[in-house]
C-alpha cells in the first residue's frame, strides 16, 4: 500500500487558510469587545455632583435606562472626591458606593444632594413615589446620609 504524501503547495495552502480564519476570530474577538466597552446596553448618565465643603467626599446622582421599554433608574453614588467617577467595563453602569436608588426618572424624581456638614449627606426626593425606592443606605463608610423623602 503507497501512501501519497500531501503536494508542498496544497499543505501551505491549508496551513494559510487555518491562520487566515484564526486572525479573522481574534479580529471579530477583539472589536465585539472594544464595541461592547464603548456602547454600553446601560450606561449612567450624570445629573448632578456635589461635593462637601472639606472636599473630601462627592456625591453623584445618575439616571439609567436599560432598552426602549426598560423603567428608568435614578440612584445616587458617593465616593471619595479625589476619586473619578467608575463605571463597569461592559455595563457602563456606575454600582460602586450606591446608596440610593428608584425606579424613576430623574427630572420626575426631583433628585438634590445637600452637604450639610463635613460627613453628612442629605438627600431630598420630593417627587419620589416611596414604593418605587429599592434602596435607602444610612450610612456608606463615614458618611451619614439623611433622607427627605415624601410620607408613604
Amino acid at each position: 500500500m503507497t501512501h501519497k504524501s500531501m503536494d508542498p503547495f496544497a499543505r501551505k495552502m491549508v496551513f494559510g487558510s487555518f491562520v487566515y480564519g484564526g486572525v479573522m476570530l481574534v479580529m471579530f474577538a477583539v472589536l465585539t469587545v472594544v464595541y461592547l466597552h464603548m456602547r454600553p446596553r446601560c450606561s449612567d448618565r450624570v445629573v448632578a455632583a456635589a461635593t462637601d465643603a472639606g472636599k473630601a467626599w462627592t456625591a453623584t446622582v445618575m439616571e439609567r435606562r436599560c432598552g426602549a421599554e426598560a423603567p428608568f433608574f435614578t440612584h445616587v453614588n458617593i465616593r471619595s472626591a479625589s476619586e473619578d467617577l467608575r463605571t463597569g467595563f461592559f455595563s457602563g453602569a456606575s454600582t460602586e458606593g450606591e446608596v440610593f436608588l428608584i425606579e424613576q426618572d430623574a427630572a420626575g424624581a426631583g433628585v438634590n444632594l445637600i452637604w450639610i456638614a463635613p460627613d453628612t449627606l442629605a438627600i431630598a426626593c420630593p417627587h419620589c413615589t416611596p414604593a418605587y425606592i429599592r434602596q435607602s443606605d444610612p450610612q456608606w463608610g463615614v458618611v451619614r446620609i439623611h433622607y427627605q423623602l415624601p410620607p408613604r
